[in-house]
């Protein structure tokens, strides 16, 4: 083979040569803003800013740093007869708000209603002005005697301010030290204000006391917020948690708040580590915490008065507080939640506020305003027996009306055991045919 059919043969075998790349298109720059784009672009981003951080800054003013997890460590220790204690203290400018209910409405929640919110005739004198509010923050959530409060947040009213004080325990063997001072904190207090406290928090702190060998104060009244929410919220808010609270009431949404499943974790790296930076959320979630409870005392004696007030409070919200102040005795103002009910709502709401409003009557013993409200209640539940077992009742026993007892008695069939509802038919039937009838002046 020839020289020249060999180097054929290789270029034949040799792969072909890439294309040359295309050009690749030139990007076009975005030119400077100028001054007036500048100040655009900068005006937005503010708005952001005061978006991410406006809840924050609306609760407790802009003199806290403790909204952010870069913030410094907030404790600062101090020496007392039992040890070192680890405090921090948060004073709220006097118009700071959270969410839309200022915090300082707490100042003017009358004892009065707190006893009605709280079914609670001790609660009646309590001057809020030294109540004090408290929250901890535990390694669980399950309470018993090997669970730490290792953060304890407490607020009071100070010259009209609200102040923040939180207790961290640093070493579990100085745990002595916070609970001196929590007992000193409650003693002084002319009542305590929690959320979930009558059955978590101060159990704990109880068990707390007798391990540290320190002696526990006497309890002064307690008003638990999370039983009074549920009376009052629980048609509404699917979960009665201070956060749904603050989100679906106070209008305050938490952003970037730990999970409280999580806090426990923290503050076991804490102890392992020493990660301050893992303990700052937490501190921060006690805080808001604190702040809510304070709002939430002031938006639900306001209510409670049925006073103006920012928060949302809806027609079934008017059902839950008539309903509480009917069991707490207040028949007039049981009547006047139902009024608002009945003006803000329909249907179901409407019904119930009726059936109240009647009870309210029957306790007052208004037969005729307890028989407008029953036959109101059954023009928007033509079919329900409970209502026909309850006008039956009224007629029968109140207004002596044994022709229109009768006309209920047979319709109220499951609203009572069988044996009994026949015994009533029976009893209104030879009531009838005796000529019983109803006797009003001028009829």
């Amino acid at each position: 083979m020839d020289l020249q059919r060999k180097l054929a043969r290789l270029a034949a075998r040799a792969p072909a040569a890439p294309p040359p790349p295309e050009p690749v298109p030139d990007v076009p720059v975005a030119p400077a803003p100028s001054p007036a784009e500048a100040s655009v672009f900068d005006a937005l981003r503010v708005q952001l800013q005061r978006r991410r951080g406006r809840l924050a800054r609306a609760s407790v003013g802009a003199d806290v740093a403790l909204f952010h997890d870069a913030a410094p460590w907030p404790f600062a220790p101090t020496e007392s007869e039992h040890g070192t204690l680890h405090r921090s203290r948060t004073r709220l400018d006097p118009a700071a708000k959270h969410g839309a209910v200022p915090v300082q409405r707490a100042l003017a929640a009358r004892g009065e209603a707190l006893a009605t919110l709280g079914l609670d005739a001790a609660l009646a004198g309590v001057d809020v002005a030294r109540a004090l509010f408290l929250d901890t923050e535990t390694t669980g959530l399950s309470g018993g005697t090997g669970t730490l409060a290792f953060l304890v947040g407490v607020a009071y009213f100070e010259d009209d301010e609200l102040v923040v004080e939180q207790l961290f325990v640093h070493d579990p063997d100085a745990e002595a030290a916070l609970l001196s001072r929590v007992a000193a904190l409650v003693a002084g207090a002319s009542a305590l204000i929690t959320f979930n406290g009558k059955s978590f928090d101060l159990p704990l702190l109880r068990s707390r006391f007798v391990l540290a060998r320190v002696e526990p104060p006497a309890l002064p009244p307690h008003l638990d917020l999370l039983h009074v929410a549920r009376r009052i919220y629980g048609a509404r808010v699917e979960r009665c948690s201070l956060t749904t609270l603050e989100r679906d009431v106070l209008r305050f949404e938490r952003l970037d708040d730990v999970a409280g499943e999580d806090i426990p974790e923290r503050y076991r790296r804490y102890l392992r580590e020493g990660d301050r930076a893992g303990v700052v959320p937490v501190v921060r979630h006690n805080l808001w915490d604190l702040v809510a409870l304070a709002a939430l005392t002031g938006e639900l004696a306001a209510r409670v008065a049925r006073a103006p007030s920012e928060g949302r409070f809806e027609a079934d919200d008017h059902v839950g507080m008539a309903r509480t102040s009917l069991r707490a005795g207040d028949h007039a103002g049981a009547i006047a939640h139902a009024a608002d009910a009945l003006s803000h709502g329909q249907g179901d709401a409407s019904r119930a506020a009726h059936l109240i409003a009647a009870r309210a009557h029957h306790k007052t013993g208004d037969a005729l305003g307890r028989s407008g409200r029953l036959l109101a209640a059954l023009a928007l539940a033509p079919h329900d027996p409970a209502i026909h077992l309850e006008l039956a009742r009224c007629y029968e026993r109140d207004l002596d009306d044994a022709h229109r007892a009768l006309e209920h008695a047979h319709q109220a069939h499951g609203a009572e055991p069988p044996s009994a509802l026949a015994k009533r038919v029976q009893r209104l039937t030879r009531r009838c045919q005796q000529g019983v009838q109803l006797r009003l002046p001028g009829f």
